[in-house]
């Protein structure tokens, strides 16, 4: 009897133990579902600013800040200074830049007429083929008229 009782109340707490293991694994999921939600909220964007709109605009303002370049200082100078830089090598000259912006700006107002043109006159020809169209579609005479049909009254048998 001694050993049936032990094997029963092993059952027993073994069932117990099964249970709170179910219990305790539906309590784990449910909080890491919640914990889920709660970390998605958080990370969201709509959830920073509602929650800290001054921060949220500080950033927005030192971002905005980093993002605008500077303004380029421009010089001046005299002829006799720019004389005195080339001697001393300290600044440098190329001309054959320049001629290559020229070009480049002829071939895009080139390429812009081109465009333009093309357009236009492919809206003409549009223009010409509806209307041949819709003259071609309209009759030139009228069109039969249809012959009465017969009345059931008046047919002789």
């Amino acid at each position: 009897m001694n050993s049936e009782d032990s094997a029963e109340e092993i059952r027993k707490r073994m069932a117990e133990l099964r249970q709170e293991l179910t219990c305790d694994v539906d309590d784990v999921s449910r909080s890491v579902r919640e914990a889920g939600k709660a970390a998605k909220q958080m990370a969201s964007p709509l959830y920073i600013i509602r929650n800290y709109p001054w921060v949220s605009a500080a950033a927005a303002a030192a971002i905005g800040y980093l993002l605008v370049p500077k303004k380029r200082k421009v010089v001046k100078p005299d002829p006799e200074m720019l004389a005195e830089l080339i001697r001393k090598e300290q600044i440098k000259v190329d001309t054959s830049n320049a001629s290559g912006e020229t070009q480049g700006m002829v071939k895009s107002l080139a390429v812009m007429g081109l465009t333009w043109a093309a357009k236009t006159g492919m809206n003409y020809m549009m223009q010409r083929l509806t209307a041949a169209a819709m003259e071609h579609g309209q009759p030139t005479a009228k069109p039969p008229e249809p012959e009465p049909a017969e009345e059931p009254w008046n047919t002789t048998r």
